[in-house]
């Protein structure tokens, strides 16, 4: 028989990989913040929606969450008619969302209580990635429970790396992000850098796509740079800067040193003041071209 799942959050990431499920002939139903994104997705790809996240997850195998941070995670499992208030003893929960190891901790925690078993394995990968279901998964949790994840979890993505104990995935993806929104950081400062001098937007990109910084996140962001506010926002500005307020938490905790995350945070911090946080994180450029350049 094919797994039941049950998937709360259906954003631009969780759409795809939800998607697949569908696809893949597993009996799903789908849950969202906002009623008509889950309504619309079962009509598309003939799942069932739920009004709550306690229906939703009533009598399902797996439970997936996929959502867009910290709170919105802790919110959905312990409100009144949440995730804990309908799971299965024996389900199996299995997070995607980009929170803190110690959120992670703590939806494990209640998921035990309650007889179940627990997964955090969150992404790394673009919107396209997840519509061709090429995203790297990091899995973390026992080892015969991510076992028991890969059915779900090798229908969502290319490959699923074991990373260890609970909270080893969340960690691995604040480490992943740093680096992320550091590229774009680098890109944003380089290519303003490059318009100042006299140098055309678009001349300048094709440069970047063609030298030594060509890395795939150069090419499949490229749009987005040239083209401002003309194509869909695939990360919020705002979604980067919890990230590595994340990450510098862990940090934090840790032990470790992020001199360029705390300066990236910190203009990251200065864009959404300036009312870009709903912005593709892109938009670090379009701040940058009207922020006033440091004396010397």
């Amino acid at each position: 028989m094919t797994t039941t799942v049950a998937f709360l959050g259906l954003g631009r990431m969780g759409t795809a990989m939800a998607g697949h499920l569908a696809a893949a002939g597993h009996p799903l139903t789908v849950w969202n913040r906002s009623p008509a994104a889950a309504e619309a997705f079962a009509a598309a790809h003939g799942a069932r929606s739920a009004p709550t996240p306690a229906a939703a997850v009533a009598g399902a195998q797996v439970v997936v969450t996929m959502l867009a941070d910290d709170r919105a995670l802790l919110e959905t499992y312990r409100r009144e008619d949440g995730v804990l208030a309908g799971l299965e003893p024996g389900a199996l929960a299995i997070d995607m969302s980009t929170v803190s190891p110690s959120t992670v901790q703590q939806v494990h925690d209640w998921v035990r209580e309650r007889e179940g078993s627990f997964v955090d394995a969150p992404v790394s990968g673009s919107v396209a990635s997840a519509q061709a279901a090429g995203l790297t998964i990091m899995a973390a949790g026992p080892a015969a429970d991510v076992d028991r994840a890969r059915e779900v979890l090798d229908v969502l993505g290319a490959r699923v790396l074991h990373l260890g104990p609970t909270g080893a995935g969340a960690a691995m993806k604040l480490s992943v992000n740093t680096i992320v929104h550091s590229l774009n950081q680098a890109v944003s400062e380089a290519l303003v850098l490059a318009e100042r001098a006299g140098i055309a937007r678009e001349r300048a990109y094709e440069v970047f796509a063609n030298s030594a910084v060509a890395a795939p996140f150069v090419q499949y962001r490229r749009a987005a740079y040239e083209r401002p506010g003309e194509v869909p926002v695939t990360f919020a500005l705002e979604l980067a800067a919890k990230d590595l307020r994340l990450a510098l938490e862990l940090a934090g905790r840790v032990g470790a040193p992020l001199p360029q995350t705390t300066t990236n945070l910190a203009v990251l911090d200065a864009a959404v003041a300036a009312g870009l946080g709903q912005d593709d994180e892109s938009a670090v450029a379009v701040h940058l071209r009207t922020a006033t350049p440091p004396t010397r």
